[in-house]
């Protein structure tokens, strides 16, 4: 009896190992791809910033697309509207697949377009 209660405990003691190493290797992943990708949509962000910032809506911006990063596919959309006089809101948002779930990062930046007197 004491033998089968002792490997009830160790089984136990090894799946709660193994599932914490499991989460843990989800996590790095997920942060791993994030310190990845975090600079490039900073990239696109001032990007679009400068774009708008110079030429306003007449300007030629990519609005969405999909890259490969590390075996990880990446697929990203970017939006931007005019809230007031001559201010653009940015918004990209940035999605891929991290084992079972699907992750999204949103970062929203502004521009103003300073017309140029003749």
């Amino acid at each position: 009896m004491e033998v089968m209660v002792a490997t009830c405990v160790l089984s136990l003691g090894t799946l709660l190992i193994y599932e914490s190493f499991f989460i843990t290797l989800d996590s790095f992943n997920y942060y791993s791809n994030y310190l990845n990708v975090i600079s490039w949509m900073d990239e696109k962000l001032w990007a679009a910033q400068d774009t708008l910032s110079h030429f306003g809506s007449f300007g030629q911006i990519e609005t969405q697309g999909e890259f490969i990063k590390r075996n990880k596919n990446f697929r990203w959309n970017l939006a931007y509207n005019l809230i007031g006089n001559n201010l653009y809101q940015i918004d990209l948002t940035l999605s891929w697949q991290e084992s079972q779930r699907k992750i999204k990062l949103s970062r929203t930046i502004y521009a103003l377009y300073a017309e140029k007197q003749l």
